[in-house]
């Protein structure tokens, strides 16, 4: 297959799938991770290839492969795929590795590995964990505001900070849509704590932003 690329292989050992030659499937998307193997690895064709190879009765060479993928540019599929093969020590594995990446400094591409690091601790519902990285590492605005709305039950606390940010940041923003979004992350703010919390942060934001006339009506 000559020029071919990744994606190449993963079409031709899907059309194989399709006709029901599903050895062959195996055999040329086996062969794209091959003769790829020093590049990035393209997603898509190592998952085929580990769906294949699992189907096949060869688990423990599927597993290799999404090893090799996750250390190389790991992502949340990848890890989910591995934690079925390995479970908790696949966990272990997966967060040793990411941690050892953070403390030398490494990223992957546009992302840092405490990022990833948040993201299985949420998908784990291991909240604790989650902001105990945050804390240490930071994270993205948006990552942080997931990590919050995940977590408003287990970490009130926590959420209601970063929800506060968020207000802020939107009422600074200005503009009516921005105002309104402000406004219902208020409005869910006020079911996270009493009555009374609630006041007093509403009458905070009155005295700080009482020359925003349209954003005033909202909060009245």
């Amino acid at each position: 297959m000559p020029s071919a690329s990744q994606w190449d292989y993963l079409q031709v050992a899907e059309f194989c799938r399709l006709h029901g030659r599903e050895e062959e499937a195996v055999r040329r998307a086996e062969e794209g991770l091959w003769v790829f193997e020093d590049e990035r690895p393209d997603e898509r064709l190592v998952l085929f290839a580990a769906d294949a190879l699992s189907k096949a009765g060869r688990s423990a060479n599927a597993e290799a492969h999404l090893w090799r993928a996750f250390e190389k540019t790991p992502s949340l599929h990848l890890y989910w795929r591995l934690r079925k093969f390995g479970g908790e020590e696949t966990r272990a594995r997966a967060v040793s590795f990411l941690e050892a990446k953070q403390a030398s400094g490494a990223r992957f591409h546009w992302f840092q590995p405490s990022d990833l690091l948040i993201r299985i601790w949420m998908q784990e519902k291991m909240f604790d964990a989650a902001w105990a990285v945050a804390r240490k590492h930071g994270s993205s605005p948006a990552l942080k505001d997931e990590l919050a709305r995940a977590s408003e039950a287990t970490h009130p606390r926590e959420a209601l900070e970063v929800h506060a940010e968020r207000v802020v940041l939107l009422v600074n923003t200005g503009g009516n849509a921005a105002y309104a979004e402000a406004a219902k992350l208020i409005a869910r703010m006020a079911t996270m704590r009493s009555k009374k919390e609630q006041a007093d942060y509403v009458l905070g934001l009155k005295a700080r932003f009482d020359r925003k006339r349209n954003f005033m009506k909202l909060l009245d």
